[in-house]
């Protein structure tokens, strides 16, 4: 589907930048790992035509992580 495309330079993205910061090595993986389940659940909760509900819950958290990543990132760079 078009919509886990459009997310994935962004991303990629937020992703280098937000390793660039120096993260441990749990945060990184929590977030990054939890963001590419988050997506391809999102996928699978598409093909398999499921509610709604359940894709926008899939896709907020993909997306909370994100914002999660990029605020980390900016924090990091104001700080230094």
């Amino acid at each position: 589907h078009l919509n886990d495309l459009e997310n994935l330079p962004f991303f990629l993205v937020a992703g280098f930048l937000f390793i660039l910061t120096g993260p441990s090595l749990l945060v990184a993986q929590v977030l990054l790992y939890g963001y590419v389940v988050s997506r391809l659940l999102h996928f699978a909760a598409y093909f398999t035509a499921q509610t709604h509900d359940m894709r926008a819950t899939l896709w907020t958290v993909g997306s909370l992580i994100l914002i999660g990543m990029t605020v980390w990132t900016l924090y990091a760079a104001l700080i230094h």
